[in-house]
């Protein structure tokens, strides 16, 4: 009996998406905003997939050559095995879970001192499509990144901090895998599968509310001076 492919990931950089690997992570937030929310979702899989190295069989190592979120660029020099994240369909924003409001938990931290206030829920499917050239080598990269897309046990899918979106954390959850095998792919040595991953960020956006301050009156009353504190907020 064989074993398939294997797949790891390696610590990421500073400044790159990170795994979550515990469901008591405790999230902060920045200020930093790079990208629109759909730009973040894509960019995110794209960041933690390129960590990817795959154990094949044999002890044979694969990582992706090239790993885009985005359609190459026509003079770009195709490279296999690749990976491109595309969104075919559009994505949806939900606002009926949310109600505008400001957590003190969600506030960044001092000197900004502003609020993260999440409007929406902004969701998308993503097509992660697998360019390789030949059937072995599609199916060790298949088998590796179907680890990959579900990488912890405490849930179904995984959370992406994202630091290029304010640090946020987005889920992913893989829903269909597809071998879209094509007489002229054959021809032209191309065997490619398909990952539809579904992926979902809150849609924010920075406030600054004023501080409550407490103001206190004191006054001294009759002859034994007792104290009357007058306490009001604004």
């Amino acid at each position: 009996m064989t074993e398939a492919a294997t797949g790891s990931i390696s610590n990421p950089p500073p400044g790159k998406t990170r795994l979550i690997t515990r469901s008591d992570d405790v999230a902060t937030f920045t200020a930093n905003r790079e990208t629109d929310v759909r730009t973040a979702l894509t960019r995110g899989i794209a960041e933690y997939l390129e960590q990817l190295e795959a154990q094949a069989l044999g002890g044979r190592k694969l990582t992706f050559k090239k790993v885009l979120d985005t359609w190459a660029e026509p003079e770009r020099q195709a490279q296999y095995p690749s990976l491109s994240i595309l969104t075919p369909s559009p994505g949806s924003y939900d606002a009926s879970g949310f109600t505008p409001s400001v957590d003190p938990k969600e506030r960044l931290p001092a000197p900004d001192g502003r609020y993260v206030v999440k409007l929406a829920e902004f969701s998308v499917d993503m097509t992660l499509e697998v360019w390789a050239n030949d059937p072995k080598e599609r199916a060790e990269l298949t088998a590796a990144l179907e680890e990959m897309l579900n990488p912890v046990v405490y849930m179904y899918g995984f959370h992406l901090e994202l630091p290029h979106y304010y640090n946020l954390r987005a889920t992913y959850e893989m829903t269909s895998l597809q071998y879209p095998d094509a007489e002229e792919d054959a021809m032209r040595r191309y065997r490619r599968s398909l990952f539809v991953v579904h992926g979902n960020v809150p849609l924010v956006k920075l406030a600054a509310f004023p501080d409550a301050r407490p103001l206190f009156n004191l006054q001294a009353v009759g002859p034994e001076v007792d104290v009357v504190v007058n306490l009001t907020v604004s």
